[in-house]
């Protein structure tokens, strides 16, 4: 919120300077953001009107022209292509500084001819990003006037940041009153005496709403005037609005954006000889279209409030006007709009349509309810004293919510809930100067709060309110009680598990990375996602339009930008959420890992190699080992999405529970990111995962087992097409208790084996738990081993 000093004294009697002030505002809670003189910056920054424009005979699209500024006439070089004869716009003559560019402007000369200045864009004046036109100027802009007086730049500019629930506030009046209950100063009375019409108005707002949504719009009143006269605003006016980054238009429109500032009232005026009939206040239909004033087209929905004529839609309800019906220099009849809106309608559709305006912006906090009525009869004075014309009774469309809440307040609340003693004199007195009605009833209060403030609901608002205003400066500050003994761990389980799975994950010599959660919706779609519940209404970037259905993109994506900058051995991982729905449980845990390129870096003392899916099987069985899964239980299988290659990658099982993908990435995908090299990948389900889900998970008991282990190979031929790890499965399956590793270290196939068949040999370590073992045990267990394999993959023991 931005206001400038003096009209914040239109308001507010005092005589305390601005740091005061400005100290107030942030004790009360307004964050001051920025307290600007722009006046030195700008003073060297006239106004000069175009009298001759020639194009430049040597440089295309260059044009030479000669300006007024009042005292002389200079000669300066210009590229906008808006520049023309008769124009006003603001000239910097050399030697001046341009804050936006960080340069100062020096004479030159070109081919014999001086050139003194220059004239400048919104973009060199830092007003916005528009660098490729001069600043346009109105006819009756004074020439030779300096650009901080002309733009009411010579003022103290105030800007505040204002919380969501003080609405209130979005107003200078709204701030005036905060601090006058402070003490800074006294308020002003203002003046919303009715002010009688000369004529009946001939139009009326209708509102055609179903009955259960008429409190979308509980009131509307509308006012007709005739006969004025809309002309440029008064200069005090234009100086105002500039000052806080509104340019002026006309007077019309320039009254109802001062008004809304000034008093916090959206209003919006209408071109009455544009309207076709009574204007309504409907729901608009699915797949209409409005053309707002900003030269936008909007494609609107069943739930949007809308105002519409006989010819269609004029303007979308609370937030922004229609071109077709906008006021311009023509305009002699008008009708007035002052209404209450739904905050939560206003802010639904605001928010679906991307409009960010003024308007929306005070409607979507609450407004005063009572506003409608003593707005129009403010503004109606005011449009009569600067356009001239009459103005008609009101005409009143449905009736004012009296919502008026009564609170009671117990004195001695303030203490308990803030520790600060307020006296019940100052207590009742800072509620009547925020304009609360105070009702003394002994050791307590009753509250009625005043219309502009809809936040306050209870008895703890009320005390912030007071302690607020009192000073949060006077609370005395309390030693905090000692505690000796922290009784829960800082950290969750859920946390430490994380954490867990990342250090895993690092001692494999992964980095970890963070990424956004939004990717391009091309990417979601490449990897099972895209939906339109995961897409982004209104994206930060058009790069990161929709929710990600797996972290593996956005790591592929930093992998190439790291390639392609010269590093090109990738081992990064991340451990974060997907999202495979729009619902909270759809939000899902994974570790994600991703391998580019070689081992490691070349050495003549070590042998580097191309990753393979051999290193994503090693990362994901080491994580899996880290958090204590038998491997030997799990089942491997060559079931995978579809961004892995089907022949070199391979799915974890547990149960009929999906552990962890691996593998190399499909060559499509390699294509499709522009990845050069190898690149292997693992995705481990993490919510999948047989965890405790408690702080404290039991641990057995580690056994000092002091009997020698025994090794014995067996080697098995089985069928080609066979997985190794049934072969392991069905060897530890054999014995449980004793069978303590089954590790794969040969694999044959050639001459002296039957056709279609495969020599695969395994290392077992059998642990004995009660005692050392005998021949007899190990030729026991050897034989169950053997007839394991034999019935669960139909092996046989090699010769």
């Amino acid at each position: 919120m931005k206001f400038t000093l003096s009209w914040l004294n239109d308001h507010l009697n005092t005589d305390l300077s601005l740091k005061a002030i400005t100290d107030k505002l942030t004790m009360l809670g307004f964050e001051v953001e920025k307290v600007q003189a722009p006046s030195k910056v700008f003073s060297t920054f006239f106004v000069a009107q175009v009298v001759e424009v020639m194009p430049d005979p040597t440089v295309d699209q260059l044009n030479i022209c000669k300006v007024d500024i009042g005292k002389t006439v200079l000669q300066v070089t210009s590229h906008a292509k808006n520049t023309r004869i008769g124009m006003k716009s603001i000239f910097a003559p050399a030697g001046t500084y341009v804050p936006s560019y960080d340069f100062r402007l020096k004479q030159y000369k070109n081919y014999n001819e001086i050139h003194n200045g220059m004239l400048m864009s919104e973009g060199h004046l830092g007003m916005s990003n528009n660098h490729d036109n001069i600043i346009d100027l109105p006819k009756d802009a004074p020439i030779g006037i300096d650009y901080a007086t002309y733009a009411g730049l010579d003022e103290v500019i105030i800007e505040i940041s204002v919380t969501p629930n003080r609405g209130d506030c979005l107003s200078v009046r709204g701030i005036a009153r905060d601090l006058a209950a402070s003490g800074i100063g006294t308020l002003k009375p203002l003046d919303t005496s009715p002010m009688n019409g000369t004529f009946i108005s001939p139009l009326r707002f209708e509102i055609d709403l179903p009955l259960k949504q008429t409190y979308v719009c509980p009131v509307v009143i509308g006012r007709y005037f005739r006969n004025v006269k809309n002309g440029p605003s008064p200069f005090w006016m234009q100086k105002r609005l500039r000052a806080v980054d509104i340019s002026p238009i006309s007077a019309l429109v320039d009254i109802t954006n001062y008004f809304m500032l000034d008093l916090g009232c959206p209003i919006h005026a209408y071109d009455a000889a544009k309207l076709h009939g009574n204007p309504s206040i409907r729901l608009a239909k699915n797949g209409e279209k409005c053309l707002g004033i900003n030269d936008k087209e909007y494609t609107l929905e069943t739930d949007m409030l809308v105002i519409s004529d006989a010819k269609g839609i004029e303007g979308i309800a609370g937030i922004m006007g229609g071109k077709r019906t906008s006021v311009n220099d023509n305009t002699t009849c008008m009708f007035l709009e002052a209404a209450i809106f739904n905050a939560f309608s206003i802010a639904s559709t605001g928010r679906k349509l991307g409009i960010l305006s003024e308007s929306r912006y005070r409607f979507e906090r609450g407004l005063d309810y009572t506003s409608p009525w003593w707005g129009v009869e403010i503004v109606a004075r005011m449009i009569l004293k600067i356009c001239g014309g009459e103005a008609s009774d009101i005409v009143v469309n449905g009736k004012e919510n009296l919502c008026q809440r009564k609170i009671t307040l117990r004195y001695s609340r303030i203490a308990a809930l803030c520790g600060v003693d307020v006296p019940n004199k100052k207590t009742d007195s800072i509620l009547s100067a925020l304009g609360f009605e105070v009702n003394s009833l002994g050791e307590s209060i009753s509250v009625i709060p005043p219309p502009w403030r809809s936040d306050v609901m209870g008895e703890a608002e009320l005390v912030e309110e007071i302690v607020r205003v009192f000073g949060y400066d006077k609370i005395p500050p309390v030693s905090m009680e000692h505690i000796n003994v922290i009784n829960q761990p800082a950290l969750t389980f859920e946390q430490n598990f994380r954490r867990i799975v990342k250090r895993s994950l690092v001692s494999r010599g992964m980095m970890e990375a963070v990424t956004f959660s939004f990717l391009p919706l091309k990417h979601a779609e490449l990897f099972g996602g895209g939906k339109q519940a995961l897409q982004i209404v209104n994206p930060i970037s058009s790069d990161l339009a929709a929710m990600r259905p797996s972290i593996l993109p956005n790591l592929i994506t930093a992998a190439t930008r790291n390639i392609n900058s010269g590093h090109p051995d990738i081992a990064m991982f991340e451990v974060g959420p997907k999202y495979i729905g729009d619902q909270p449980e759809d939000q899902c845990q994974e570790a994600v890992g991703l391998r580019v390129g070689r081992t490691g870096r070349r050495d003549w003392r070590n042998f580097d190699r191309a990753v393979d899916v051999f290193d994503a099987k090693a990362d994901v069985i080491n994580l899996l080992e880290m958090i204590e899964i038998s491997i030997i239980n799990l089942h491997l299988s060559q079931e995978t999405p579809s961004w892995y290659h089907p022949g070199r990658s391979g799915c974890f099982y547990l149960g009929s529970k999906i552990m962890a993908y691996f593998g190399d990435l499909h060559p499509y995908i390699l294509k499709y990111f522009n990845l050069n090299g190898p690149a292997v990948a693992f995705e481990v389900l993490l919510d999948n995962l047989p965890i405790p889900k408690h702080n404290n998970p039991q641990r057995p008991l580690l056994e000092n087992n002091t009997f020698q282990s025994i090794v014995r190979d067996f080697a098995f031929i089985v069928a080609e097409d066979l997985p190794a790890d049934r072969i392991t499965q069905a060897v530890g399956s054999a014995d449980k208790a004793i069978i303590n590793s089954v590790h794969i270290f040969d694999q044959y196939t050639g001459p002296n084996l039957p056709q279609g068949t495969k020599s695969i040999a395994v290392e077992v370590t059998m642990q004995p738990r009660y005692g050392n073992m005998k021949n007899e045990q190990i030729e026991a267990i050897s034989a169950k081993i053997i007839a394991s394999v034999k019935k669960n993959t139909n092996g046989i023991l090699r010769d």
